[in-house]
């Protein structure tokens, strides 16, 4: 189910017993669909978003302080998009860019 639309706080998830567990990073850069579920903080300077995409993966995606001015964490929750991921200097696989379908 999609939750309210807000970053949730470390607390409320714990609270509100907010599991998170089926969600894997993504493993490999590409283009995929799919629809953001949940936008939670992070023990460090960012914050996750949880996607579940249109082939049934869940996917944890952090989004850093880098990042934020892209304005990912605006988007609403329950918003399809068209998310693209590529693989940095470091071999690392991130979040490039969000479109809504």
């Amino acid at each position: 189910c999609v939750l309210e639309d807000k970053i949730y706080t470390l607390e409320e998830m714990r609270s509100l017993g907010i599991d998170t567990h089926e969600y894997v990073f993504m493993d490999q850069p590409g283009e995929t669909t799919g629809m953001l579920m949940l936008k939670a903080e992070s023990r460090t300077p960012s914050i996750r978003m949880f996607f579940s995409l249109s082939d049934g993966r869940k996917i944890l995606t952090p989004v850093f302080w880098w990042q934020l001015g892209r304005g990912f964490q605006n988007i609403p929750t329950g918003t399809v998009l068209k998310l693209t991921y590529v693989k940095n200097s470091t071999g690392q696989i991130h979040l490039e860019n969000a479109v809504p379908v």
